[in-house]
């Protein structure tokens, strides 16, 4: 539903995206336009991608009964509550650090990926959850095709800001291990390693 309603917000923007696949002319326009990562195009866009993160997240607790007490109910708003916490302390260094264009830019580049990951993602989870076909091999299939689409969104993100990465070394190493590592490792020890050792 919330890709109809983006593709009723902007079509033309919604095929560029779609055709991310095949050129770069989505990132190549739209990266150029102020707040593209806020917009609400891209909030539709990020629908699925919240969905099928938490959907990836709750699977994998279940498969490998990895021990919690998280609801499943509440997977999906602690991922909207942490990725935005994230997204505003991106803002703050940005600004602090006199960085926002680079931000922005670099921002926009991996969120795009990251929605057009979560496309190719939900179909595999239907697969998961109402098909009669082995779970382990879907289970490891979704586990590599999200992981490998993660992988590959950063170094094309990584590619295409090159120069600026260059410019801003510095800055973007800070970034890279207070905002892309660090938050994903206290998350993982204060929920599964605490919690496996109590």
């Amino acid at each position: 539903m919330s890709l109809s309603i983006a593709k009723l917000v902007n079509e033309q923007k919604f095929y560029a995206f779609v055709s991310l696949f095949l050129n770069y002319k989505y990132l190549k326009i739209y990266s150029k336009e102020p707040n593209q990562s806020t917009s609400v195009f891209n909030f539709f866009l990020f629908i699925p991608q919240l969905i099928a993160i938490s959907l990836i997240v709750w699977i994998t607790i279940e498969y490998f009964q990895l021990p919690h007490s998280i609801n499943p109910y509440l997977i999906l708003p602690f991922l909207f509550l942490f990725i935005l916490f994230k997204f505003y302390l991106e803002k703050i260094i940005a600004t602090v650090f006199d960085i926002q264009p680079f931000v922005e830019s670099f921002h926009f580049h991996k969120v795009t990926y990251r929605n057009l990951s979560a496309l190719i993602v939900l179909p595999i989870i239907s697969l998961f959850i109402y098909s009669d076909l082995s779970h382990e091999i879907i289970f490891y299939l979704l586990l590599f095709t999200f992981v490998s689409l993660n992988v590959i969104a950063m170094i094309l993100t990584l590619r295409n800001h090159q120069k600026l990465i260059g410019k801003y070394l510095f800055y973007f190493i800070l970034y890279l291990c207070a905002l892309e590592i660090a938050p994903y490792l206290i998350v993982i020890k204060f929920y599964f390693i605490d919690k496996a050792s109590n």
